[in-house]
């Protein structure tokens, strides 16, 4: 690394196709992310309002490879404070998202030590300002940027472990059985680790393990890693309890249906591991459980063919007819089964033929 801050952007052609196309990458899939926000967020939720914040911020710093020197480092400056309050959002939303699993003292440790990182960004910040405008100080930043995981990642690694230790410990899932149920979890979770590897090959990257022969800045794997941090939180967008919570709740559900169609009378306890005896497919699924849309519910093949094998014997049943009063016979009237006997055939039947029978008129 040269002791001096740059004079203008990359020149090598292959550092600039690379640090182009990852700031491309980067602004484009926040700008995808801010869209899937908006379009599911719920008003008057304070974590979705901060997710959408987190992706706004960290667009503006995916801008500066189109301008030169000297507009090049003012606006790399700028933008690198709102990335710096992006990351730290992000602490704040993974802190939101996993503070119900945690008891008050490691909240408030959790959170004051997120605050008590913020010096560390403001002479970051300054050190930037510095290195790229070719004023002042211009090796603090080569001997800061390799600190920047420590102060960005730890709070991330947490999350990601204590979330995989929710899973398996409280709930009683197993990974890909959780998957299976809920898809979105499983894409949380590979948004996760795939973010903690991208966060190692930066740290071996900027402490020179890894001799990529780029120009000093110009680093890809930290917006990788941005780009899945970000992922990760909008694949979900509530708290981490909640959405367990949900998905526990409608796999309990399909057992006790389960078990009802059977014939069994015993009921799981909660938290026993028996109740992965009865699995459903994936295909079965009656609900978006992240987004408690309820859809209608979905009958077992059994159930389905009674269903109909009883709706074609009514339907094939011949028709009774019915004279009115004072009509001779071309006034004769026909009647389905269910309208001369509707104790016959059971109120669910009637009431599918009384709603046909609405809609047709």
């Amino acid at each position: 690394m040269s002791t001096a801050g740059p004079a203008d952007r990359p020149t090598e052609p292959e550092a600039l196709v690379l640090e182009a196309w990852s700031q491309g990458l980067m602004v484009g899939a926040l700008v995808v992310m801010a869209a899937l926000t908006i379009a599911n967020m719920r008003k008057g939720v304070l974590l979705h309002k901060l997710i959408l914040a987190e992706l706004i911020l960290g667009m503006g710093h995916g801008t500066w490879i189109f301008t030169t020197f000297p507009v090049y480092g003012w606006l790399l400056s700028a933008s690198a404070m709102l990335l710096f309050c992006s990351w730290s959002l992000h602490n704040v939303i993974a802190w939101m998202k996993n503070r119900p699993f945690l008891s008050r003292r490691l909240s408030a440790f959790y959170i004051g030590t997120v605050i008590l990182v913020q010096p560390y960004w403001i002479v970051e910040l300054y050190s930037i300002f510095c290195f790229f405008n070719n004023i002042g100080n211009t090796e603090m930043f080569l001997k800061l940027r390799p600190w920047e995981p420590l102060f960005r990642d730890p709070w991330w690694l947490f999350t990601s472990c204590s979330l995989l230790y929710i899973v398996k410990k409280e709930y009683d899932f197993g990974l890909l059985e959780l998957i299976r149920i809920s898809p979105r979890f499983g894409v949380m979770l590979f948004s996760m680790c795939a973010s903690l590897i991208f966060v190692v090959f930066d740290i071996l990257s900027v402490t020179g393990v890894i001799h990529l022969g780029l120009a000093t800045g110009v680093e890809p794997f930290w917006k990788l890693s941005f780009i899945f941090k970000c992922l990760s939180d909008i694949v979900i967008l509530d708290d981490f309890k909640t959405a367990l919570d949900r998905i526990r709740s409608y796999w309990m559900r399909r057992i006790d249906s389960s078990r009802s169609l059977t014939g069994a009378d015993d009921r799981p306890s909660r938290g026993s591991r028996g109740s992965r005896g009865c699995r459903s497919r994936p295909s079965e699924a009656v609900k978006d459980l992240e987004s408690a849309i309820a859809l209608p519910p979905l009958m077992e093949p059994s159930v389905a063919a009674a269903t109909s094998h009883n709706e074609l014997d009514f339907l094939s049943q011949p028709q009774s007819r019915v004279h009115g009063a004072g009509s001779d016979s071309a006034g004769e009237s026909t009647l389905h089964p269910l309208a001369t006997y509707p104790s016959r055939y059971g109120a669910e039947n009637l009431e599918n033929f009384y709603g046909g029978l609405r809609s047709s008129i």
